[in-house]
């Protein structure tokens, strides 16, 4: 476990260092004003790493050609990219520059590969759990790999799922002086597992009709983005804690359940509120009743059936740098809960949506004697 921690550590720093030689790469095509990274989603994927090859050969080449070099969905962006290539201002030492972070690249992307392949040797004593991580929504084959090197397998050590989040540094701090609450932060402990437990909350959160996609919307509009991102990681890692501690898959909740558990929440919420403002009671109780019988005649999704698939090999794509692109990877994996939506209305399917902002008022400067 200590070694598998050491791959997994150095591999994240290894991406790092792998990111900022793509940044420099961008910030010298953006100064030799090929914007393609205004049109290209990824500019070292398949197409951008070609045309980016074609601009370091040196040759004149048409616009129109490198644009041709656009793969499948991008073609659709054809006249935006010729756009975009006409005209920019690449020469020998923008090339020069740009060759020299390619080479430290491609190297730092061999090694990644090499690490890759000695964590997922050291993980054959664990692939168990490892498994049962990656059905958690969020959790992808690396992101496991470094939330099992942290944490460790059992969870004896850890009373409570609580002790846990002490422990990683992802609780919520505590400072209190006189019976007043201050403003508190989360203490410095495991970097490494809070950058991923960070990564796969941003990613459940973007992931339909889950359980942590409804939390980060709730909390987002009092909390702020920064917050309600760390907040979702204290909720992944107890999730984590169960799995771990239970030896059981992830299984989300039923979307049309959930949604009307949170109906009567409102309910309960607005009519504590009514009652206060001093509105009747038998009114409020006939509308509850309403609402309540409404729900009832709504129809609840079904439970989703469960379906173990094996886990499909990534397939790993270079690019005419030299450099992996992006990998894909089928979604069925083993243990794997797969939804079914049949029969589902809009309204329980999709998860509430964003809470409106609100309005910005405009402060006007008092005027200055200056100004009169």
């Amino acid at each position: 476990m200590v070694e598998l921690r050491d791959l997994t550590r150095r591999r994240k720093k290894l991406q790092g260092k792998l990111n900022a030689e793509k940044n420099r790469i961008q910030k010298v095509l953006e100064v030799a004003n090929v914007k393609i990274g205004n049109i290209v989603s990824d500019v070292f994927g398949v197409s951008g790493q070609s045309m980016v090859k074609a601009l370091l050969s040196g040759e004149d080449i048409p616009p129109e050609e490198l644009a041709d070099m656009a793969k499948k969905r991008l073609r659709q962006k054809i006249p935006e990219l010729i756009e975009t290539l006409r005209g920019h201002q690449m020469n020998d030492h923008h090339r020069w520059l740009i060759e020299q972070s390619v080479e430290h690249a491609v190297l730092l992307d061999r090694q990644i590969e090499q690490l890759e392949e000695k964590i997922q040797q050291k993980l054959a004593g664990y692939q168990k759990q490892n498994e049962l991580l990656q059905t958690i929504p969020g959790i992808k084959e690396m992101t496991a790999a470094c939330i099992l090197a942290e944490i460790g397998p059992d969870m004896s050590p850890f009373a409570t799922s609580k002790k846990l989040c002490n422990w990683a540094g992802i609780c919520p701090g505590n400072n209190r002086s006189a019976g007043k609450s201050k403003q508190s932060r989360i203490k410095k402990a495991n970097r490494f597992l809070m950058a991923a437990l960070v990564q796969a909350g941003c990613a459940a959160a973007r992931e339909r009709d889950s359980a942590f996609q409804r939390q980060f919307h709730r909390w987002v509009g009092h909390l702020g983005r920064a917050k309600a991102s760390v907040a979702i990681a204290h909720s992944l890692l107890r999730v984590v804690y169960i799995i771990l501690q239970r030896q059981v898959a992830y299984e989300s909740p039923e979307p049309g359940r959930v949604h009307k558990l949170e109906q009567a929440k409102l309910v309960r919420h607005h009519t504590k509120r009514l009652r206060q403002l001093g509105a009747d009671d038998a009114l409020l109780a006939e509308i509850a009743q309403q609402l309540e019988t409404k729900s009832e005649q709504t129809p609840c999704a079904e439970a989703a059936p469960k379906r173990i698939h094996e886990a499909s090999p990534a397939k790993v794509r270079r690019g005419a740098l030299g450099f992996r692109a992006r990998q894909t990877r089928k979604q069925l994996k083993k243990y794997s809960v797969v939804e079914d939506q049949s029969g589902v209305t809009p309204s329980q399917a999709r998860p509430p949506g964003k809470r409106t902002a609100r309005p910005r008022t405009t402060r006007h400067k008092p005027s200055s004697p200056k100004d009169t």
